[in-house]
């Protein structure tokens, strides 16, 4: 087709079409399809979708895959590597083996200035398929040489049949890049742990893990946080309470900027001989909520023991957090040979 045949093309799709986000689907459902075909058929006739698609424009692409993701697919443009916030994102391979297809993938920072070996996606990818199939991404190793990270996606059709030699988009938004690892006891004089301390209830939990000997988590009662932290055994997580309330040891922590540096960790607790309290008739319940702010995530961890071996004890921590965030729009898409 001609460039001015194109740019007419291009002046007589509405505006709306190309502004609008349309959230993707990874899977889509086999009622869906036969619908979707009719009203592409019907759209390919009246509006230029597919020939916006086949120019790269992200949102006429995204409208066309939401209706018919075959036919959007077919029409997005082969683009094997992509550049965003000083990365470079290139599919190295992608091979097709029965119902299953493996793709090497590698980011590479262009400013030199990244040399971490850990690199995660921070479940930010996206797949676009042509047909229904699952699909995972996971690290796999770092060259310092080149700093360049490589990932291995999986896929799999759903139904067991042979993988179609079909083309496959995959995006990332961000990236974590590096981690710290902090594991220890915590600095906490556990013979002055406050007995029954000041709790409330609360209502805006997240979610967390409780156990059948426990109290149901509705009748929980949570500490109240100090005015400032009682300590910070880690980059980006604080220890804001602790106290002794219905029967077991309560340890309040929040991770920071979690959105940002994927903080985490857990909370035990020992005895003399370094034997995990918690460890085997008794676990440990944790519960979680966001901070106002949404930023900061507070944890609660919940231990059953008599409040009488608390002072032989020993507060035990492990804590991970990233040490870089970077956020862009990286997107390619790529045949499967």
């Amino acid at each position: 087709m001609k460039a001015e045949t194109f740019l007419n093309a291009m002046g007589n799709i509405d505006e709306r079409f190309l502004d609008v986000e349309v959230p993707k689907r990874r899977i889509h459902r086999k009622w869906t399809k036969w619908v979707a075909g009719a009203a592409a058929a019907v759209l390919a006739v009246t509006c230029p979708l597919p020939a916006m698609t086949a120019l790269g424009s992200d949102g006429a692409y995204s409208v066309l895959y939401e209706l018919a993701p075959t036919i959007a697919q077919d029409f997005k443009p082969v683009r094997k590597s992509c550049t965003d916030s000083g990365m470079e994102m290139t599919v190295i391979s992608a091979k097709r083996d029965g119902s299953k297809a493996q793709v090497c993938l590698a980011f590479r920072d262009l400013t030199g200035e990244t040399s971490y070996d850990y690199w995660d996606l921070f479940d930010s990818y996206m797949f676009n398929f042509p047909y229904d199939m699952n699909g995972h991404c996971k690290f796999s190793e770092y060259d310092e040489d080149t700093n360049t990270a490589y990932f291995v996606i999986e896929l799999e059709t759903m139904n067991g049949r042979d993988m179609p030699a079909k083309k496959v988009t995959f995006s990332v938004s961000e990236l974590l890049l590096g981690r710290q690892e902090t594991k220890g006891d915590i600095d906490i004089d556990m013979s002055s742990i406050p007995n029954e301390p000041e709790a409330i209830h609360r209502d805006d939990i997240t979610g967390g893990g409780a156990y059948d000997y426990l109290p149901d988590e509705t009748d929980y009662r949570f500490l109240v946080p100090a005015d400032e932290p009682i300590c910070r055994p880690a980059d980006n997580a604080s220890l804001d309470a602790i106290g002794y309330v219905d029967g077991a040891l309560h340890v309040l922590m929040r991770y920071e900027d979690t959105f940002h540096t994927d903080s985490h960790g857990w909370v035990s607790l020992a005895d003399s001989s370094g034997a995990n309290v918690a460890a085997e008739e008794t676990v440990t319940s944790f519960t979680y909520w966001y901070d106002e702010a949404h930023t900061d995530m507070c944890y609660e961890y919940i231990i059953p023991v008599e409040y009488d071996r608390l002072a032989d004890c020993t507060l035990c921590g492990e804590f991970y957090t990233a040490l870089e965030y970077r956020s862009g729009k990286w997107q390619v898409t790529f045949p499967l040979e």
